[in-house]
């Protein structure tokens, strides 16, 4: 005679995601003022033209070594940008696709 049982097994999926994952590189003294000055100008409503001449007329070197022009500064905008919308992003943490299965457990007596 089998003796049959059934098991009940519960499956879900956990989603986490957080900012706190992202890579945060240090950025050194010169890189943050770079960064502050660009930010700002660009805060007054500056365009990206602009801006690379302001920074040029401050003497401020790109770190390359080499001026400033309207597609680099728009690129260093653009990423500082993205950084600080992956920084501000909430913590999720989620469980969801709950289901019950049953296993059947057979025994031979």
């Amino acid at each position: 005679m089998n003796f049959v049982s059934y098991i009940p097994i519960l499956t879900f999926i956990h989603r986490y995601r957080s900012p706190d994952f992202v890579h945060k590189k240090v950025l050194d003294r010169k890189h943050r003022k770079l960064h502050n000055i660009i930010v700002k100008l660009k805060s007054q409503g500056l365009g990206y033209r602009r801006i690379s001449k302001r920074l040029n007329e401050m003497g401020v070197k790109s770190f390359t070594g080499k001026t400033f022009y309207p597609s680099l500064v728009s690129e260093l905008y653009k990423k500082i940008e993205k950084k600080l919308s992956y920084l501000d992003e909430p913590t999720i943490s989620e469980y969801y696709g709950f289901d019950i299965y049953f296993m059947c457990m057979v025994k031979d007596n």
